[in-house]
């Protein structure tokens, strides 16, 4: 499995509050001005509007199904490797303070949660959320793939303090 897949789904999952408030406030906008008909003041015919609100539901379908993927995939895995995944990356702890908090070497932290990521990206091709799957359901998210064009062009973000 491609890395960044992997890393992907764990920082997307990280801002999962953000992107539904998001995708909620961009479909309340746009169920209230079916009410209030701007969208046709606005030179937006209903069907534009009815497939703009079609495709928000379709996005938060898609963020629901990243959060029972990355659950159900945390849930396999060994208990130490996802705990340092959610100190790390869901709780954004630096990497000394998660050594701290585990009594171990700060370079152990940094190996333990590269094992974890590897370990994460096994099962989730061993249950079918292969590179080629990731590509053709969130490679054209507006959310994920631009979390996925970050990572891509910084090798370290996961670990960097952000």
């Amino acid at each position: 499995m491609d890395t960044n897949w992997g890393n992907t789904a764990l920082v997307a999952y990280s801002l999962l509050p953000k992107i539904v408030d998001s995708l909620d406030f961009a479909l309340k906008t746009r169920v209230k001005s079916c009410f209030q008909s701007r969208h046709l003041k606005m030179g937006i015919s209903n069907e534009q509007l009815i497939g703009e609100i079609l495709q928000i539901n379709d996005e938060k379908r898609k963020i629901v199904n990243l959060a029972y993927i990355v659950n159900s995939t945390l849930e396999r895995m060994k208990p130490n490797d996802g705990q340092i995944i959610r100190e790390r990356i869901f709780n954004r702890k630096t990497f000394q303070t998660v050594a701290d908090e585990l009594d171990i070497a700060l370079r152990t932290a940094f190996r333990r949660l590269e094992v974890a990521q590897q370990r994460f990206e096994e099962i989730l091709t061993e249950r079918g959320y292969s590179e080629s799957w990731f590509e053709q359901e969130y490679g054209d998210d507006k959310y994920i793939s631009e979390i996925k064009k970050r990572l891509d062009s910084e090798k370290y973000l996961v670990a960097k303090s952000y």
